[in-house]
Order: C-alpha cells, then structure tokens, then sequence
C-alpha cells in the first residue's frame, strides 16, 4: 500500500459517516464519468472489430507445447484410488437427477 493511499485512509478514518457516505458519491460519480456512454460504446466497437492473427500474437505470447507429457502432473494422491472417485461421481450424478 503506498503512503499516500494510507494517508488517505487515515484522513477517512476521522470523518463522520454522513462525510463518508458524500466521499463515496463523489468517487462513484469520478468512476461513472471514466465509462461515460460514449466510451463505452467506443470500447464496444472496438471489441468487436477484431484484429489480426498477427497483431493478436503481438500483444500475447503464446507459448507452444512440443511433448504432452510437458502438460502431466503429479497431483492425485496416492491413497485414493481413481476407482473410488468414479464411483463417488457417478453417485453424486444419480443424487441429482
């Protein structure tokens, strides 16, 4: 937390509730003017409009997979058996239906 953000909430501390509930109109007024319509409506477009194969891998880095057994892990504990739990699920199924 920076030092000013505890100022902040150490300045908050002493107003009273009624100061604290105008506080809040007024950071909740700030928030909706930030996603007035009209930039909502630019975001909108632009998450429609799509872009490249080329400029999506430009923003992201993906990574590729050369061995599956690179994906396997080594979680299922080895005091419960994979026979226990498909049967556990299978119950469970049969209880909801």
């Amino acid at each position: 937390m920076t030092a000013k953000l505890e100022a902040a909430i150490a300045a908050i501390g002493e107003l009273s509730s009624a100061e604290r509930q105008q506080l809040l109109q007024i950071l909740i007024q700030d928030d909706f003017a930030e996603n007035s319509p009209t930039q909502l409506e630019l975001l909108n477009v632009q998450f429609w409009q799509g872009i490249s194969l080329g400029q999506l891998r430009t923003t992201q880095t993906p990574s590729t997979v050369d061995n599956l057994k690179d994906l396997a892990a080594d979680f299922w504990p080895e005091e419960d058996s994979i026979e226990e739990f498909l049967n556990f699920l299978q119950q469970q199924r049969q209880d909801v239906t």
